[in-house]
């Protein structure tokens, strides 16, 4: 059991979750974000922005999106539903559900509502609240948590036929417990920068590169290093590759990452597996979303 928490603990923490055993393990609900390293802060993956980056979906290109994820490793189950809803030409909401299933009586759920204002052609900011409940065999968590977010996209005409450059930031997790008084969850402050240029018509790369740094209280400290790269063939087929870096190894370990997607008319199909040591706790991990434009 104790076994089973700490690589638990561990995978919250690579693929964007929170921290220690007893706190909510809640990984990174986006085959996308998690094929490109853990790159997450300024990527347009819209349905998923409630958990990443909130404000990124005031530039989403779709009215609406709605996405289901399933993560697996080595009996652990992760399932999220999450979308979003644009609003007039400035304002998104967003809407998110998270449960991670770890075996016996440990989960975590979440509930999360997003909001987002494109203040004009460039800026955007974020808001997302979330409600977390931890079962375990002892007792039963509550806690309350906010991120504030904010992203900035650039057009760069002379750049290839058509580029976009955008710089991310997000303050996270800040909140605490509703049980157990005057205990913080642990906070986490990222930034990120990413661009996307048009080859041609028919291909576009992306790449991009997150800075993070974990802080809780008289807990664990460290940064966080992602970088990934997408290649977009006519908007219909993505190979995408990436490479997350972690201070500590026991808490972040480093690996590599590869995935693909596929688009259809309305329909989105995306997978993510990451790469790691034998030993890592997140050897073997692969993660599948399922997303519908509107």
């Amino acid at each position: 059991m104790m076994m089973k928490r700490i690589s638990a603990l561990v995978l919250s923490i690579l693929l964007g979750g929170t921290l220690y055993a007893q706190e909510a393990v809640l990984p990174l609900s986006d085959a996308k974000a998690m094929a490109m390293g853990g790159l997450s802060t300024t990527l347009l993956a819209g349905s998923h922005t409630v958990y990443t980056n909130a404000a990124s979906a005031a530039f989403a290109a779709a009215p609406a999106q709605l996405s289901s994820t399933y993560l697996t490793r080595e009996g652990d189950d992760f399932y999220a539903v999450s979308g979003y809803w644009r609003f007039g030409q400035l304002h998104a909401a967003q809407l998110g559900w998270r449960q991670y299933l770890r075996g016996g009586d440990n989960s975590d759920m979440a509930l999360d509502l997003g909001y987002s204002l494109r203040i004009n052609e460039r800026w955007a900011i974020g808001l997302a609240g979330r409600y977390l409940h931890l079962q375990r065999p002892e007792t039963d968590f509550d806690a309350l948590s906010v991120d504030l977010s904010m992203l900035y996209a650039l057009p760069l005409e002379n750049l290839g036929s058509y580029s976009t450059l955008r710089v991310g930031g997000k303050l996270g997790n800040l909140g605490g417990y509703f049980n157990r008084s005057g205990e913080l969850l642990p906070m986490n402050a990222t930034a990120g920068v990413a661009l996307d240029t048009y080859i041609s018509d028919a291909h576009e790369i992306t790449v991009g590169t997150d800075l993070g740094y974990c802080f809780t209280p008289g807990r664990f400290r460290g940064f966080e290093l992602a970088a990934g790269a997408e290649y977009n063939l006519m908007q219909l087929f993505q190979l995408r590759a990436g490479y997350h870096y972690g201070e500590n190894r026991y808490f972040s370990p480093s690996y590599a990452s590869v995935g693909a997607g596929v688009r259809f008319m309305h329909l989105r199909l995306d997978f993510a597996y990451l790469f790691a040591a034998s030993d890592s706790p997140v050897s073997d991990t692969y993660c599948i979303s399922f997303g519908l434009d509107f």
